[in-house]
């Protein structure tokens, strides 16, 4: 449930988000991409800015001045970030000039937890009357930390500022011996929810052994994973740990210069429904399919199902929390993969969408109040949770107010999410994998993928050949950023 308004506290993804920008482990940021028909509107994007400074995005981190107490959310109160670029950005170098954005450091900790930026778009080098450039359109980006807001709460903190709705204000926090009795009270709360797991799990462990003396099944006793996932995460299965799917690197001249490669692909909407429906399913069963048929074209996975992380947010009306999202999986058969029978992956969406929540039985292995009051230091030597073998995130068609949030004509609208800085290494010992978000917005769906595997997506051609191959099969037209 959300916090109340007197006491913003980080919920355990915050917490897990916020330490990836001061640990080791890279940190995650997503990015919103508008493309423009024409030149940036200054004006529009100025007052876009101010509605963002006003609401949820910007904010900073307290921290609890009582051990064992979550760290408190308050208004950010530095300025906005605002890059209007006066250096024109070529059509062939849209790409890089998104991912050059996505690059840029935040610091949700300190309040820069936000970042827009935007330039005009070169059509033509030489087509202008006076030899010059002609200015053919423009685009926007908006990047944010993690920590700040999952996919939900972007989209819900850009759609308040583009109407002028009233923002979710973060509240400001309680001071001096108020903060410190509030912290308290939290502090107390989290060690009780580790008291009750421990006392669960003791329980748990006296009837297993009960269990083994008297030699009945103990099938029934199964933990359950944790109540929360993080978006770019999803715990391993059978088919992700298994060893005989691992390729295993060296470091050497290319660990040292690889980065993971990323690629915005455009594509007509009515196409994508029309393809869809003639394989028995919607533009989202299209997308999941899509994606796993893109790892088994990595070589993930040959002639197996494809496990497939789905994003599902449980976000409320007004709801401040800044990430609220849980992990529905569908595993999807090798023979359905190959037959594009996208009426079956519908089906196991639906169910793996209705199974989110819902409680299973036994104790979970780790309570997160646990993790989220130990230090830094403990915290940066707990195994990284593995990344996705393939995480399908589809935005559908968002309201007016994000896909028209910069004013003008647009022309479509791309979200995805990235690793900043990852190395090779890091994302082979989370076991690699393949993150892709989905975006409708007028005519255009724009499909945005990042090679998170080193080892079977070395580099942007190579991202580039699979996924343009895949939209080959489907008889889909697709235009790279």
């Amino acid at each position: 449930m959300p916090n109340q308004a007197s006491a913003l506290r980080l919920q355990f993804a915050d917490d897990m988000f916020l330490r990836r920008h001061d640990g080791e482990a890279s940190p995650a940021v997503n990015q919103v991409l508008w493309r423009l028909d024409g030149p940036y509107s200054a004006h529009h994007l100025r007052e876009l800015a101010a509605g963002l400074a006003a609401g949820s995005l910007h904010r900073r981190v307290v921290r609890a001045r009582v051990p064992g107490a979550r760290h408190r959310w308050a208004p950010a109160g530095t300025l906005p970030v605002l890059d209007l670029q006066t250096a024109a950005v070529a059509e062939n170098a849209v790409g890089t000039w998104a991912q050059a954005q996505a690059d840029l450091p935040l610091d949700p900790a300190g309040g820069r937890s936000w970042r827009l930026a935007a330039a005009d778009v070169v059509a033509d080098h030489e087509g202008g009357a006076d030899g010059g450039a002609v200015v053919g359109g423009g685009i926007v980006s908006l990047t944010c930390a993690h920590a700040v807001a999952d996919g939900a709460a972007l989209i819900d903190a850009v759609v308040r500022a583009s109407t002028r709705a009233d923002p979710i204000v973060v509240p400001a926090p309680e001071r001096g011996t108020r903060a410190l009795l509030a912290d308290a009270a939290d502090a107390t709360a989290q060690a009780a929810a580790v008291a009750r797991w421990a006392r669960a799990k003791a329980r748990q462990v006296a009837r297993e052994r009960l269990a083994a003396s008297t030699g009945a099944s103990d099938a029934a006793v199964t933990e359950r994973a944790p109540d929360v996932l993080l978006d770019h995460t999803v715990a391993h299965d059978e088919h992700s740990s298994s060893s005989r799917d691992r390729v295993v690197g060296a470091d050497n001249e290319h660990d040292a210069h690889w980065r993971a490669p990323v690629l915005h692909l455009e594509l007509p909407a009515e196409r994508v429904a029309q393809v869809a429906a003639e394989h028995g399913g919607t533009p989202n069963t299209w997308f999941v399919a899509f994606l796993a048929r893109l790892v088994h074209a990595t070589g993930r996975f040959p002639g197996e199902p494809v496990p497939v992380a789905l994003p599902v947010s449980t976000r409320g009306e007004d709801d401040p929390r800044a990430n609220s999202t849980k992990i529905a999986r569908v595993t999807i058969p090798a023979d359905v993969l190959a037959t594009r029978d996208l009426g079956w992956v519908r089906a196991a969406a639906k169910e793996a969408y209705t199974a989110v929540g819902r409680a299973e039985p036994g104790v979970s292995p780790v309570p997160l109040e646990l993790v989220q009051m130990l230090p830094d230091t403990v915290v940066r030597k707990l195994p990284q949770p593995p990344v996705a073998a393939a995480l399908a995130s589809n935005l559908g068609t968002p309201p007016d107010g994000y896909t028209q949030a910069t004013g003008g004509a647009v022309r479509a609208v791309a979200t995805l999410s990235h690793y900043q800085g990852a190395t090779a290494a890091e994302l082979r010992a989370a076991g690699g994998g393949l993150v892709a978000f989905c975006t409708t917005a007028g005519h255009a769906t724009v499909l945005s993928v990042a090679g998170l595997d080193p080892d079977r997506v070395a580099d942007a051609d190579t991202l580039r050949d699979l996924v343009l191959a895949e939209a080959d099969v489907w008889q889909i037209p697709a235009e790279p950023w």
